[in-house]
């Protein structure tokens, strides 16, 4: 039982790898590598199947590593038990998904800081309506033609902020006064 609960956590500790690697591919490449010896007891436990081959990773990996093992170790058991059913929800992804994942991350960070902030507050929006409406959204999505979305970014992203304002008021009050569809 242990061994598979070490197992498991390691996996996780390859997944933050993973994911540290993809979140800082933009970083200094001549840094300095760190030392085996240097890192915690936590550490090198957490990183362990990383130890035989520590002095031929590159600098930058060993890095990411390191603070993927030291984020690890400040999570909550909670935090940790959420981050492990996310690897675990990661892992059943097809490679098309995963591949569709990936780069929908790279557009993210392609993004400047305030449509990241954006992005994230229309995120926080959407789950904070009540499931059948998000239901009903992903449906009308979904049966969009690819030119009637485009349009319909196109046209919200040409409107001044007072008329988004008002297109939103006036959507709510008609979701309200309609019954919601499947």
């Amino acid at each position: 039982m242990r061994k598979k609960a070490m197992n498991k956590l390691l996996s996780l500790v390859i997944l933050f790898a993973v994911l540290l690697f993809q979140a800082e591919a933009n970083a200094d490449a001549n840094s300095a590598g760190i030392d085996w010896q240097s890192l915690s007891a936590e550490q090198q436990q957490l990183l362990k199947p990383f130890a035989e081959n520590w002095q031929q990773l590159s600098a930058q990996r060993q890095q990411r590593l390191s603070k993927g093992a030291s984020r690890w170790q400040e999570m909550t058991p909670a935090q940790r038990e959420k981050a492990k059913q996310r690897f675990q929800h990661w892992q059943k992804l097809s490679p098309e998904k995963k591949q569709q994942l990936r780069k929908r991350f790279k557009q993210f960070q392609m993004m400047t800081p305030h449509q990241r902030q954006a992005l994230r507050k229309k995120h926080q929006w959407f789950k904070s309506l009540p499931q059948k409406q998000r239901q009903q959204l992903r449906y009308r999505w979904k049966n969009m033609t690819p030119e009637k979305r485009q349009a319909l970014r196109q046209r919200i992203k040409n409107m001044a902020p007072e008329q988004r304002r008002v297109l939103k008021q006036a959507l709510k009050e008609k979701r309200a006064s309609k019954p919601v569809r499947p």
